[in-house]
């Protein structure tokens, strides 16, 4: 059939065979993704490698189903690219219940970012939880040092909104509570954090990430 004929051009069935485990491989790393956006990208790039080896092999199914499921994604990265989130940020108390629960619910996932993070050991007196579309979304725990210096002891963001828009939305307004320079402790076997941190604009000095806001 004239596909097998065109596969056959384009370096052979066995180079397609290749092409179908690429997509396999793409389309199962979709799934461990905890970022909605990255996961339907990912499956995006997939899904059209599975298309494309489905219509070169002549499983026309394949090709028809692939190519279906990366019409899809594109309608809704679409979607979620024009729908504005709501994003907004409020203090409690140090020693408020949801807070503690907070900590308790993530506690491990903040262990495995924040590595000897411990509450209790810390003396910090200033918590700001934000939310996104109403949604507890992050947490920032620091000190105030006085003089318009914030040292952040915690900046955790669950795994749904951990690709910085939680940071860009909260700094502006640590600047307008008085704060304009922040002090970031983190461990730095946390490869992690760090990143982020570099990724918001913060440098390190004497052991510790700092920046201006």
């Amino acid at each position: 059939m004239p596909l097998a004929i065109l596969a056959e051009r384009f370096g052979g069935i066995d180079i397609w065979n290749y092409v179908g485990y690429a997509a396999s491989v793409i389309v199962f790393l979709s799934f461990v993704m905890t970022s909605v956006v990255k996961l339907r990208i990912t499956s995006t790039v997939g899904s059209a490698l599975f298309s494309l080896y489905g219509f070169m092999i002549g499983s026309i199914p394949t090709g028809v189903l692939n190519f279906g499921v990366v019409c899809a994604n594109i309608y809704y990265l679409v979607r979620m690219k024009r729908q504005k989130d709501l994003f907004t940020a409020h203090t409690i108390d140090i020693r408020n219940d949801f807070l503690q629960d907070f900590l308790l619910f993530n506690g491990r996932d903040i262990q495995k970012y924040f590595g000897g993070y411990n509450a209790d050991h810390k003396d910090a007196d200033l918590a700001i939880l934000t939310y996104c579309n109403m949604t507890a979304a992050g947490l920032l725990l620091g000190k105030d040092l006085g003089g318009g210096t914030l040292r952040i002891d915690l900046d955790y963001a669950t795994a749904e909104y951990r690709d910085c828009r939680l940071g860009r939305f909260l700094y502006p307004k640590l600047a307008q509570m008085g704060f304009h320079h922040l002090i970031a402790t983190t461990n730095s076997e946390c490869e992690a954090h760090v990143r982020y941190l570099r990724s918001m604009s913060f440098t390190e000095q004497n052991g510790c990430f700092v920046r201006d806001v």
